[in-house]
């Protein structure tokens, strides 16, 4: 009986060795692999918050443009584009997400005198999660008929 016992023992003996020599392989499997993990999430963060900024300025648009057409008694053209870029701004202000760069957007209203539409333009650069080469320009338009 005791040398089956020894015969187990020597079986036993070197998987234990082999797997005794492939402790560190997790380490650098995880070593190679998250760094490749981490710049596939930052990616997708920062393309998903330039996805934002651009439903923002389109929603900043579309409320200058309302704004801008209200009827308001005795106004004139000055008045309508006023209320159209302040109101396009202050939606722009509160809503952009610009992780401290302190870009301000640029938000433009126009009156066309032939067909009577108030044109809200509004264009952002946005430069991602850590200011570094990404440059992407984001722009709205929106118009309306002022009646």
């Amino acid at each position: 009986m005791t040398t089956m016992l020894a015969d187990i023992a020597k079986c036993q003996d070197p998987t234990t060795k082999q797997v005794q020599s492939q402790k560190g392989n997790v380490l650098v499997e995880f070593a190679l692999i998250l760094p490749v993990f981490l710049a596939l999430l930052f990616g997708v963060i920062t393309f998903s918050v330039a996805l934002y900024n651009k439903t923002v300025l389109t929603m900043a648009t579309r409320e200058g443009a309302r704004a801008g057409i209200l009827y308001v008694p005795n106004s004139n053209d000055n008045t309508h584009t006023a209320n159209a870029t302040a109101s396009a701004l202050l939606v722009c202000q509160n809503n952009l997400i610009t992780f401290g760069s302190g870009m301000v957007p640029n938000v433009t209203s126009v009156i066309d005198p032939s067909t009577k539409t108030l044109k809200v333009t509004a264009s952002y650069s946005y430069s991602g999660l850590y200011n570094f080469a990404i440059n992407l320009p984001i722009s709205a338009e929106t118009s309306m008929k002022l009646e």
